[in-house]
């Protein structure tokens, strides 16, 4: 049975291929990639949490504008799809616990995201 994380057959979250198309298979552009895209998912799993929990819309929504394309990139459809259901919780009004539980998924899925990107490293 799959973790419900797991979006690829090889039971993983990230599709490389279309990312080593784009950097031409070549193992140091993948890995120069892979360490800005820690960065990236690292930043925005703090900000998300943080401007989510106190409903800083503006800043939230900042968060989620600069992760998507690199979300889209690598087929990461659970984040954006969580982002957008998030940013449904806050204009509803929904109550903190929803927030948090919102807050934990996405921590979950970029500590695997991060996780993933670093054995590419």
């Amino acid at each position: 049975m799959n973790n419900h994380l797991d979006n690829n057959a090889n039971g993983k979250l990230i599709d490389f291929s279309g990312l080593s198309d784009m950097l031409y298979g070549e193992q140091k552009y993948i890995s120069e990639f892979s360490e800005a895209a820690i960065d990236s998912f690292s930043e925005f799993s703090e900000n998300y949490s943080k401007y989510l929990t106190v409903r800083d819309e503006t800043n939230f929504r900042k968060a989620g504008h600069k992760i998507k394309p690199v979300a889209q990139m690598l087929g990461l459809d659970q984040i954006i799809e969580e982002y957008e259901h998030a940013k449904t919780l806050l204009w509803d009004e929904k109550p903190d616990s929803d927030l948090k539980v919102s807050s934990q998924k996405i921590q979950e899925i970029c500590t695997k995201v991060i996780k993933e990107l670093e054995e590419k490293i």
